[in-house]
Order: structure tokens, then C-alpha cells, then sequence
């Protein structure tokens, strides 16, 4: 039998408080044999208890609780992609923009340009560039430029060709072509749209280089104080091998499956699969009339305004709302008509698989609560969590609690797009991540990044649930703020359960010896964006050590 290459070292750790979970009081001393955490309490206890002949490490200062557990993020994505990120604030305009794809066109070679990162709100014009402004400077070759949330991008001429779309292609199921007033595409591509793209434009798999893209993603990790993740987009056919080159750098993974397209759910027995509800920017939300009359009123008031410009934006990405058979008033992209929740549930439970619903709007949720109202002999074991739940009401939390279904949800994305979604307020009784009201109605919440949708740094990502910043130097929903407990327990022992990575998130005695070391106490006054991380241990194996 091949030894476990992070079999943790026998040691005791003390000289800093050290917490066993983020709700616990802080104990002296931690007693680490095998990879396991074998004893905690004060240094004498500890050390009787693990053999006095175990070496004791007196960390200098700070604070030592459990690692993070990221329960939704996408590493298989940044392995797979050379250009992750590239566009990340990488220009303000458009013209910039261009600049950046022209350097890159440069390169040699022929085949898909393929590059990611822009924000559309976050350039001058507040929109992506079209197919017309990439040909400018890049009409040679097949370019694709995708969105930082992947749920948007855009594509040249050549790109258009290469994915066979013209004016009389239609829409995909769950996708949007966006197309000018004469009805010819644009090259900006909408969730399932975008997603085809997105598979075509994927640079052939390369194993060197993606296990190079893979070390320095993992070292990442690991300086951010995360040993556990959950990757919510894992191709079937990589997953076996994903899991296994994570776990030989020091990360334990639990895979969301997906078929050939990001759209399309892979149900495996004893995995978990990713389902669509709805689009990203591109929610379904569902609203009254009287909701979308205050919609229309606030926007009209903010286009006289300094926020005109954000406030077209808004009404451009979020779709003029319709009327449906239910009397209220639908916007966004749902996958629900291709995407029979009732029947993947039930296939799901017959091949003994979880699901994790990508549910963003208030519509979707509802929808995902119905599926779940239907076969409510499946909603008590079925492994079933919704991903985002981003705009909610009082009725759809007490709905969520009612199934014991748990929230992951992402407290990065006030800061990284909170004034964008908050521009045009959205209309009671409707709120914008509701954290505090779920936990107090007794949702599990769970946290995560979405990387590289948003900032990887779980510290970050506490800081936001506690001030709710717009990123603009205002707040959203302050009286949803959680306590640094409520946040870190939810990036921890809530986050591990999730994923079903059950035995982590905690230092309690018998849990693997998944722990970090930070140069303050996160629950003084600290602000956790101030926080360092000074070492990481996985399995007890030190495996990173800051400066």
C-alpha cells in the first residue's frame, strides 16, 4: 500500500490562541498525530494526551483555526485556460480593451484566440465589445472574449463563422444570440450561447501545461488558507483525474459534474452533478406589477441622474420584463423548459448523486422549491444544494428552510458588482443575499468564491459579509451583516458539510489536521482583509509557509 504523501507529522502546536471551530472559545494547545487532530486543551492536557515525546512548536503570534473550505469555485477552468483572468482590469474603455486582444492576436498560431476576464460594467460604455470592434484589430483569426462570470461573452467574424451562427441561427435553449435591428448577430453571446463558445474555443488539452497552470493555481489556494474545495464545473471525463492531481499538491476535491457543455448536468453514482436554473447576469427574476412599476420609476429617475449611464445598463442586461400565464411579470434566462428539475431529482436519487442547482433570481429558487415540493420524499436525503440564491424573498427563505436544503452563496460579489445590481434598487419585499435572515429561519449557509468569477481571498470574502460594501463606499442591506463567527463558520464547518467534505472545517479531535495560521485574531477588531496567512497545514503537513 502506496503511503499517504500528507500523512501528517506528530506535533503539538500552542503560543497563539487556537480555535477548534469558529464558534468554539479559544483553547491553549493542539495535539496533532497521524494527519489527525488527536487532542486540545491546555498544554499539559495535550501533551499527555499525544506522549511527551512529541515535539512542541510555540507559534510566535496571531491565531490558528481550521482551513477554509471554498464550497464553489472553478480551478478545473483556470487549469484548462491559459488566459484566465487576462482581462481582469485590464483596461476601462473598450479602446483599451482592443488594445490588450491586438497583443495578444499576435501570437502565433491560427486557431481560437481565447481570452477572459473583462467586466462589461465595469468598462466606459458599460456593454461588451461587439463582433465589428474585434474584427478591427483581430480579423484574422477565431477570437472569442469571455465575460470574468462566463455567463457573457463575444466573438469576431471569424469566431461567428467557425460556430456556424448567422442571422437565421436560432437561440439555444437556456441562450441568447444577441443580434442587431436588422437581425444580424452581434458576436455577443448569452449564457447557453455563450457556453457553446466557450466548449468550441477550449485550447486542445495539454497535460504538462496544465499541471504547471495547476501547481500555481493550487499554491493559490493554499496561501489563501483553503485546503477543501468545491468545484462546481468539472468535465465527466476529467473529474477522476482532477480529484487525484488536487489531492497530490495538499487539496481535497469535491466535483460538480457536467456533460460536454457547462449547461448540461452528468449524474454519476456517488457524484454530485451541476444543474442550470437560470443565467448569471441574466437571472430569472419574478415580480409583480406594482414591483416592476417601481422598477421603471427608479430607473427613470436615476437616467437623469449621474448613474444614467449604469441605469441603461441595468435595464439592458436584466431584459424588458413579460407577462406570463402565473399573472406576474418574468425577466432573464431560465433553463427550467430544457432542464426538468422533477426528473433530474429523480434520476439523481436512482443513481445514488447529489445535485447542485445553480438557482441565482427569485424565479428560479421558486422553481427549484416546486421541484422540490414534488417529490418531498426525495427532499429529505437527496443531496440537493442551491448555488447563489442571490435574490430573495421572506416567503422563498422560509421555503429553503422548510426542505433543509443548504445556500452557497457568495459574499465576494457585493463588493466586486454591488453597485451595479443596486443601481435600480430592487423592489421589496425582494433582497439582495439576505445571509442573516436565512441563518436566523435556519438555512445551512455555506460560503465560497466562485473564482474566477470573483476574488479568491476568503478573508475578503468575511470582510464583505460583515460590512456588505457596494465596492463603491456604500453598503447593501447592512442589516444582513453576519459577525466574523457567523462568516468564518460559514467558510468553514458549514462549507465542509456541503460538500460533503464532512470530516473538515473543524479542529475538533478526529478531524483531519486542516488548519492555518494567521498573524492576528480574526474575532478581536481585526479586519479581516488585513489578515495574513503565515502557514497552512494539510493532513498536518505543513504545506505552505507565508513570509
Amino acid at each position: 500500500m502506496t503511503k499517504d504523501p500528507y500523512e501528517g507529522s506528530d506535533r503539538v502546536l500552542t503560543g497563539v490562541p487556537i480555535y477548534v471551530r469558529a464558534d468554539s472559545e479559544a483553547v491553549e494547545a493542539l495535539g496533532v498525530v497521524g494527519g489527525q487532530v488527536a487532542a486540545q486543551g491546555t498544554l499539559p492536557d495535550v501533551r499527555r494526551a499525544v506522549g511527551l515525546d512529541v515535539p512542541v512548536r510555540a507559534l510566535a503570534h496571531g491565531a490558528l483555526l481550521p482551513a477554509f473550505v471554498d464550497a464553489h469555485q472553478h480551478g478545473v477552468l483556470v487549469a484548462l485556460d491559459p488566459h484566465t483572468d487576462t482581462l481582469y482590469r485590464a483596461a476601462d474603455d473598450i479602446a483599451g480593451l482592443m488594445h490588450v486582444v491586438s497583443q495578444h492576436c499576435a501570437e502565433t498560431g491560427d486557431g481560437w484566440l481565447r481570452l477572459h476576464g473583462y467586466e462589461p460594467m465595469a468598462l466606459t460604455e458599460r456593454r461588451s465589445p461587439t463582433a465589428r470592434e474585434l474584427d478591427s484589430v483581430c480579423p484574422e483569426r477565431p477570437v472569442h472574449v469571455i465575460s470574468r462570470t462566463y455567463h457573457e461573452s463575444v466573438v469576431n467574424t471569424a469566431g461567428l463563422d467557425a460556430l456556424r451562427i448567422g442571422s437565421t441561427t436560432p437561440d439555444p435553449p437556456g441562450g441568447r444570440i444577441v443580434r442587431n435591428r436588422r437581425g444580424r448577430p452581434t458576436g455577443v453571446l448569452l449564457e447557453a450561447a455563450s457556453f457553446l463558445a466557450e466548449q468550441s474555443s477550449r485550447p486542445p488539452f495539454d497535460l504538462a501545461a496544465v499541471e504547471s497552470r495547476l501547481d500555481g493555481y493550487a499554491r493559490r489556494l493554499l496561501a489563501s488558507g483553503i485546503t477543501r474545495i468545491g468545484d462546481a464545473a468539472v468535465p465527466a471525463d476529467l473529474a477522476d483525474w482532477y480529484v487525484a492531481a488536487m489531492a497530490r499538491r495538499g487539496i481535497s476535491v469535491q466535483p460538480m459534474l457536467v456533460g460536454d457543455r457547462i449547461d448540461e448536468p452528468h449524474i454519476r453514482t456517488g457524484s454530485t452533478a451541476k444543474v442550470l436554473a437560470d443565467g448569471g447576469e441574466y437571472c430569472h427574476l419574478c415580480m409583480s406589477g406594482r414591483q416592476v412599476a417601481r422598477i421603471f420609476a427608479d430607473s427613470s429617475r436615476a437616467m437623469f441622474g449621474a448613474e444614467a449611464s449604469t441605469a441603461r445598463a441595468v435595464g439592458r442586461r436584466s431584459g424588458f420584463p413579460r407577462r406570463e400565464g402565473d399573472g406576474r411579470w418574468h425577466t432573464g434566462i431560465r433553463f427550467p423548459e430544457e432542464v426538468e428539475l422533477p426528473a433530474l431529482m429523480n434520476a439523481a436519487a436512482e443513481a445514488g448523486a447529489g445535485l447542485a442547482i445553480h438557482a441565482v433570481g427569485n424565479g428560479a429558487v421558486d422553481a427549484v422549491l416546486a421541484a422540490l415540493t414534488a417529490r418531498p420524499d426525495l427532499a429529505g436525503f437527496l443531496p440537493v444544494r442551491i448555488e447563489h440564491a442571490m435574490v430573495l424573498d421572506p416567503r422563498l427563505v422560509d421555503g429553503i428552510a422548510a426542505t433543509g436544503v443548504p445556500v452557497v452563496a457568495q459574499p465576494g460579489f457585493l463588493s466586486a458588482y454591488g453597485h451595479d445590481l443596486e443601481v435600480v434598487p430592487v423592489p421589496q419585499p425582494l433582497s439582495l443575499m439576505p445571509f442573516r435572515t436565512m441563518l436566523e429561519a435556519g438555512v445551512p449557509v455555506a460560503f465560497s468564491s466562485d473564482f474566477p468569477a470573483a476574488g479568491l481571498s476568503p478573508w475578503s470574502a468575511v470582510a464583505d459579509a460583515m460590512a456588505r460594501p457596494d465596492g463603491r463606499g456604500g453598503h447593501i442591506h447592512p442589516d444582513e451583516s453576519l459577525t466574523a463567527r457567523q462568516a468564518i463558520r460559514a467558510y468553514t464547518s458549514t462549507a465542509a458539510e456541503v460538500t460533503g467534505l464532512s470530516d473538515g472545517g473543524t479542529l475538533e479531535v478526529g478531524s483531519p489536521a486542516d488548519m492555518q495560521w494567521v498573524d492576528a485574531d480574526p474575532f478581536t477588531n481585526t479586519d479581516p482583509r488585513r489578515l495574513t496567512v503565515l502557514g497552512v497545514w494539510s493532513s498536518g503537513i505543513q504545506v505552505y509557509a507565508g513570509r
